[in-house]
């Protein structure tokens, strides 16, 4: 595989200041990374579900003064299946789809779609073809709706990336926790222009919390791989809307460490997927720890030189 390590942008940090994301930025080409993911909401470029031209042409001159790359992440609220505004939802997808083709990013992640409703614990994944239908019958919106998508993408030459996300509260339903429900419904869109990002540290919390093995959830989605973030954490769920600095000393939640620091196996999952995968090594790590971007770098160079050499052809 080619060499290509990215970095995101984070949403909160930039927050609709343009300047910041051109410190960021600059940051990002010191260390050494070669493609950016660009939040479209961190910078409000798309307002009730439109794109925000004026923002958009601002946005652009700052991303072309940089030899970046660039994918793009989706709204992370973004929710197909809202049940006020679905119709709203739906255009701010294709307005980031479009804002991805005015930067000329090939992929669009989208966090996947949830319903609101009573307790509910997902189960951890389907046992047999009885339990898949079930996932297929409850998503059967959804699968239309990601259909249309599609459709949409495919005009644009972008893929959309739909992200395995971990347990966000108990009052929802969801195919995006467990990455096998996930194979299902993606299965069922069958269109090239909608894949797969796997986040390894959504994957890992899932799986610990699930009873189910990473290994197991990465070799599931290899099929339909199209993107991945990579960061790490040590599995362990955490409280809601708690701060950073309330979970890092605790070792608990989605922390977005720098790789290597945390629990995830990762010298036993990269020759699981990186033989056959051609795109983004994306890597999402919390702007506190920025000074380590180059120890990062580092370690994701030599996550690949071990590999073996007909691995990285």
């Amino acid at each position: 595989m080619s060499l290509q390590i990215g970095i995101n942008a984070d949403s909160g940090t930039i927050n609709g200041n343009l300047l910041v994301l051109d410190s960021m930025l600059r940051e990002f080409q010191a260390a050494g990374f070669s493609h950016v993911e660009i939040p479209v909401h961190g910078l409000d470029c798309i307002i009730n579900g439109n794109l925000a031209l004026p923002c958009l042409e601002k946005v652009k001159r700052i991303l072309e003064k940089y030899p970046f790359s660039y994918t793009v992440h989706a709204p992370d609220a973004l929710n197909l299946e809202d049940a006020s505004n679905p119709e709203v939802h739906a255009a701010a997808l294709r307005a980031t789809i479009d804002f991805a083709t005015e930067i000329r990013a090939g992929i669009v992640v989208y966090h996947g779609s949830w319903i609101e409703g009573p307790a509910h614990r997902v189960s951890t994944g389907y046992a047999d073809a009885s339990d898949r239908k079930s996932v297929l019958e409850l998503w059967g919106k959804e699968i239309e709706r990601l259909g249309e998508i599609a459709d949409f993408a495919r005009q644009r030459g972008v893929t959309v990336a739909v992200e395995n996300i971990f347990r966000q509260g108990t009052g929802e339903k969801t195919y995006r926790i467990d990455p096998r429900q996930l194979v299902a419904v993606i299965s069922a869109v069958n269109s090239p222009a909608v894949g797969i990002c796997f986040d390894f540290g959504h994957a890992f919390i899932s799986a610990n919390e699930g009873g189910f093995s990473i290994e197991e959830a990465l070799r599931a989605v290899l099929p339909h791989l199209v993107h991945v973030h990579i960061h790490d954490n040590f599995g362990r769920v955490s409280g809601q809307n708690l701060r950073p600095i309330d979970t890092i000393f605790q070792g608990t939640g989605d922390l977005h460490l720098v790789p290597g620091w945390g629990s995830i196996p990762y010298p036993r999952l990269f020759p699981e997927f990186a033989p056959s995968y051609k795109g983004v090594l994306m890597m999402e790590i919390q702007p506190r720890f920025k000074d380590f971007y180059p120890a990062a770098i580092a370690w994701m160079t030599r996550m690949i030189e071990a590999l073996p050499k007909e691995a990285v052809q």
